[in-house]
C-alpha cells in the first residue's frame, strides 16, 4: 500500500512539473509573437512626409495598418476643418486601395514606411491619422517647452508643407507677434519688411528660434552682443539652412505676417518615397 502511495505521490509531481514546464513554454511564445509585432526605431524614419523621432514604437496592426506611439515630450500634430487643431502622442498609417483587392504598409531601412500595390488594382494611398480617423497628421511636435526659445533647443520635431500653415496660423501665431513686438520695440520702424525697405539688410541679424520643437530663423534689427545678450541668448546664423534628415531633400519656405517673416525647411522626402516605392513594384 505504502508502494503504491509513493508511486501516485511521484506521478503527480511529474505531471505537475510536466504541465509547468508546458505552461511556461505558451506563455513564452506568446511574448515572443507580441515582441515581434512590435518595433522600437533606432534610427530618425520616414513615414510619408514627416519624420518619426528615434524612440517610436510602431505595431503592427494588419497588412495594411500600423499603430503609432511616440517617445516622452513627443506628439502628433492633427487638425480637422471642423474641430481644428490636436495633439496626441499616439497615431496610425494605414493604405487604402483605390479599386479592388489591398495595399500593404512596407518598411525599408533607406526610405522607412509607405505604402506597396500588393494585390491592389487600383492606387495606393498612404493616410497618417489619429485614432480618430477624421483627424490627419501633418507633423510631430516636442512638448518640452512650452515658450519661444532662442537656445538651450530640444530635440527637433519635423512638419509637412501644410503642417507649417496650420503650425503658424494657429499654433504658433501669437507667440510671433509678441516675439516681433518686443525685437522691435525700440527700432523706428515697426517690422523687418519696413528695416529692410529703409536700411537694406545690412539693418538686420538672422536669429535662429524655436517652439514646440519646430526651428526657423527670423529677421530682427541688429543688436549689441554683449549687452542684448543678456536678456535673449539669440543664436545668429544664416537665413535659413535646409539639409535634410534621412537623407532627404529640402526646400525652404517663408511664413509672413505683419511685415514680418520667418523661414524654415520643408522636407521633399515624400517624392523620393514615391519613386523608391515605384522601383519596389516593377521589381517584382
Amino acid at each position: 500500500m505504502k508502494t503504491i502511495l509513493r508511486i501516485s505521490m511521484i506521478l503527480v509531481v511529474a505531471l505537475t512539473f510536466l504541465l509547468s514546464c508546458n505552461k511556461g513554454e505558451l506563455i513564452h511564445k506568446n511574448k515572443s509573437d507580441e515582441i515581434n509585432s512590435l518595433m522600437i526605431l533606432d534610427k530618425e524614419t520616414a513615414l510619408d512626409d514627416i519624420i518619426l523621432p528615434v524612440g517610436s514604437i510602431i505595431s503592427m496592426v494588419s497588412e495594411s495598418q500600423i499603430d503609432i506611439e511616440l517617445p516622452p515630450n513627443f506628439e502628433f500634430l492633427l487638425f480637422h476643418e471642423k474641430d481644428g487643431v490636436s495633439y496626441s502622442n499616439s497615431g496610425s498609417y494605414s493604405c487604402t486601395c483605390s479599386a479592388k483587392n489591398s495595399c500593404k504598409v512596407i518598411y525599408s531601412e533607406s526610405f522607412g514606411y509607405g505604402c506597396l500595390q500588393n494585390s491592389c488594382t487600383g492606387t495606393c494611398t498612404g493616410k497618417p491619422g489619429g485614432m480618430d480617423d477624421n483627424k490627419i497628421i501633418y507633423g510631430v511636435i516636442n512638448t518640452t517647452y512650452t515658450d519661444l526659445v532662442a537656445d538651450n533647443f530640444s530635440e527637433s520635431g519635423n512638419l509637412n508643407k501644410k503642417g507649417y500653415e496650420i503650425f503658424f496660423n494657429m499654433v504658433a501665431k501669437e507667440k510671433l507677434i509678441d516675439f516681433f513686438d518686443f525685437a522691435f520695440s525700440q527700432n523706428v520702424y515697426k517690422n523687418s519688411t519696413e528695416l529692410i525697405q529703409h536700411k537694406g539688410e545690412q539693418s538686420i541679424t538672422y536669429v535662429t528660434l524655436q517652439y514646440k520643437g519646430i526651428t526657423f530663423s527670423a529677421p530682427v534689427p541688429n543688436f549689441d552682443h554683449v549687452a542684448d545678450k543678456q536678456l535673449i541668448n539669440f543664436k545668429t546664423g544664416l537665413r535659413v539652412s535646409c539639409v535634410g534628415n534621412n537623407e532627404c531633400r529640402c526646400i525652404k519656405d517663408q511664413y509672413c505676417l505683419l511685415g514680418n517673416c520667418v523661414y524654415y525647411c520643408v522636407s521633399k522626402n515624400v517624392e523620393q518615397q514615391n519613386v523608391k516605392l515605384l522601383t519596389l513594384k516593377q521589381k517584382q
